[in-house]
């Protein structure tokens, strides 16, 4: 069992601008309008406490379990605050400033349980499965203007599932196998998608492995994750092979 506190120093949350996005004219004024993030040098660390507890248990001699469990409580979150509008003549063209300002206006809970399974089927076969969820809520204050911040609710899979096989072949191979289950992101508008990985290693001497790694395998390219505060342009995961060779000495 354990019981933690951490904080988070801010660093961009205090003396930054953003111009994150420029919208046309909403009127028949010609002048554009600038969204714009601004740090804010009242800016309070954020602030967590976290309670986690675990058991493991081995039934058997090749079979063990693991249970862990948290509970993380956060105050002083970050939010984006809007402000008054205003006008500024530099740089050209004149524009008008929708100002969005860092601000400490949300507390939350996260919570989670992860399961574990290790077993050795043979001396030179090892199998593990994993099972982990997730659950996160977020609250605002009353005087809080954002919009956006407890959209991270939905933007971490509530479940994932992995199942990993490892074998010690003749001939100083290894051969590794590895699927998982991610599920959608429902605020980031990603779906669920599922990953297979394998890797051929080969040790011809005991400083020397050579290996050649395949990495989500079951299909072309697939989203995981959307940007959050920067406009970037969204870049999906994509199948590939690689060959690697490492010398420890």
């Amino acid at each position: 069992m354990a019981v933690s506190r951490a904080v988070r120093t801010p660093a961009r949350e205090v003396d930054v601008r953003i111009n994150q996005k420029i919208d046309p004219p909403v009127t028949d004024d010609p002048q554009p309008i600038v969204v714009s993030l601004f740090g804010n040098n009242d800016f309070e660390s954020e602030e967590l406490v976290a309670y986690e507890i675990g058991y493991r248990v081995r039934p058997m001699d090749r079979l063990s379990l693991d249970i862990a469990a948290f509970f993380n409580d956060y105050d002083n979150l970050r939010t984006q605050e809007p402000g008054e509008p205003f006008y500024e003549t530099s740089p050209s063209p004149p524009h008008s400033v929708i100002p969005i300002t860092a601000g400490n206006k949300m507390q939350g809970e996260t919570y989670g349980i992860e399961l574990v399974a290790n077993w050795q089927a043979l001396d030179w076969w090892r199998l593990q499965t994993a099972y982990t969820y997730l659950q996160i809520q977020l609250h605002l204050d009353g005087d809080s203007g954002c919009t956006l911040s407890e959209r991270t609710e939905g933007e971490s899979p509530h479940h994932q599932i992995s199942l990993r096989s490892s074998m010690s072949l003749p001939g100083d191979l290894e051969f590794d196998l590895w699927i998982r289950y991610v599920d959608n992101l429902p605020r980031q508008d990603v779906g669920s998608y599922i990953t297979f990985d394998t890797r051929l290693g080969w040790k011809p001497h005991k400083d020397i492995e050579m290996s050649i790694v395949g990495q989500n395998l079951l299909d072309s390219n697939h989203p995981e994750f959307w940007p959050e505060i920067l406009s970037t342009f969204p870049t999906e995961v994509e199948r590939s092979v690689y060959g690697k060779i490492t010398w420890q000495f």
